[in-house]
Order: C-alpha cells, then structure tokens, then sequence
C-alpha cells in the first residue's frame, strides 16, 4: 500500500526525498568510494581473521597447560615441590600472555597500518581523477 503524501511528508512522518537522479547514476558517482571501501574491508576482515586464529591457538595452547597443572600438582612429594610447580606454572603463563599480547599488538597494528595506508592511497587515486576530470 503506497503512503499518502501530506504536508511533504509520509504517513510515517519522514520527509519524502526527492532524488533528482537514478539510482544508478548515483551509484555510478560513489562506486570509487564503495569498490575502495571493499578493498579496505576486505584487509581488514583478513587481519582480524589472522588475529582471532592467533588467539584461539593461544588459549587452547594455555588451556592445555592449566588443565595439566593438576596432574603436576598430584605428582608432588613436598611442599617444595608443590612451590616449585606453581612457580614454574605462574612464571610461565605470565610470559605467555606477555607474548601473546605482544603478537595481538603488532597484528593491531599491522591492521591500523594497512587501514590507513589504503585509505591514503584511495585518496590520492580519487583527488587525482577528480583534477583530471576538471582538466
């Protein structure tokens, strides 16, 4: 059913839009700017990918050690050794994580780098067709 038109608005009460062109003319004219932001996505799809597999890897890595510690623990004949496990097991997991952290930093970065790098380059690709266009 077609929304009657009053006062130039709907019955929603959203002000109707005139488009003084087609669709796709309009898609025509941002198509640069839509195929760039494909591009860009895509990298940045791909690098969180690459991330997320990084940290799945590491807390099933983890888990297998933490899962483990009891079995350490059980093997223990004295509270020195029972020490000596968690020290063993706390110092460890601490460099892990302090690893791990390290590697998700860089790959954050890695993506803010490539974002950005892509963006500059689209930019520079459009202010270059838009002089050529105005030559």
């Amino acid at each position: 059913m077609a929304d009657e038109i009053r006062n130039g608005h709907t019955d929603h009460g959203f002000p109707t839009v005139m488009v003084p062109f087609g669709l796709e003319a309009f898609m025509g004219i941002h198509r640069p700017t839509l195929e760039a932001m494909a591009q860009m996505n895509g990298k940045v799809y791909e690098n969180i990918a690459t991330l997320n597999k990084n940290w799945a890897s590491f807390l099933n890595r983890r888990l297998k050690e933490d899962l483990g510690m009891p079995q350490q623990l059980a093997s223990c004949k004295t509270v020195q050794e029972m020490y000596g496990v968690y020290a063993d097991f706390f110092q460890t997991a601490l460099s892990d994580y302090q690893s791990e952290f390290e590697q998700m930093s860089k790959i954050g970065k890695a993506i803010a780098d490539e974002t950005m790098h892509a963006m500059q380059t689209r930019a520079e690709e459009a202010s270059r067709e838009t002089s050529r266009l105005h030559n």
